[in-house]
């Protein structure tokens, strides 16, 4: 199993990149995220690797921190998600904002990530779920909108639990669907304190 390769960075393109590794050549695919973050041409350079093996193909999937590639290979062992896909979720978000929706239970945002329906946002946030963060009934994957999920984070930097948090949105929504991000954040905190 290949894990590490370092060498010196021959090509670098959004898609894929070509390291030289002792007059040997390695084709990596990695994320935006870290092609953005790769040294100049002919500087040596170190990826994290998942070689992975198909019927049709090979193909070497480089990473330059554990975070993403251990986010990577949860992906891929989730049904539906290939390889391609998760680069391309990765692509999309950073790994600790990927994370952050996935305690949270986006679908809403989720879905609007490439190659990502309702049906597989959930199925990603219920069999990733506990790798991030303990969650009750209460705080399974929902839709929400995109003022609802503003007023979560707000009240979360406050300090709440996530658990009070959906309890006291779902109070106020309750009584009215139409409010703002500030009028859900007000009167949330009127039930929390």
């Amino acid at each position: 199993m290949i894990e590490i390769i370092y060498g010196i960075l021959v090509k670098k393109t959004p898609i894929y990149n070509v390291v030289d590794v002792n007059g040997i050549g390695y084709r990596i695919t990695c994320t935006l995220n870290c092609y953005e973050k790769l040294p100049e041409l002919k500087s040596k350079v170190s990826f994290l690797i998942h070689f992975h093996i198909s019927d049709n193909s090979q193909e070497l999937y480089g990473f330059l921190d554990d975070t993403e590639r251990d986010l990577f290979k949860m992906l891929i062992g989730i049904s539906g998600i290939g390889p391609k896909t998760a680069i391309n979720i990765l692509s999309a978000v950073p790994p600790n904002e990927f994370k952050n929706r996935l305690i949270a239970g986006e679908v809403k945002l989720l879905t609007s990530l490439p190659g990502i329906g309702p049906k597989t946002a959930r199925r990603i946030i219920v069999e990733l779920k506990d790798e991030f963060g303990k969650f009750d009934s209460n705080e399974l994957p929902v839709e929400s909108s995109l003022d609802e999920h503003d007023a979560f984070y707000a009240l979360k930097n406050l300090g709440f639990a996530p658990k009070s948090i959906r309890k006291a949105i779902s109070e106020v929504l309750s009584k009215n669907k139409t409010l703002n991000t500030e009028e859900i954040v007000r009167l949330s905190l009127k039930l929390l304190k």
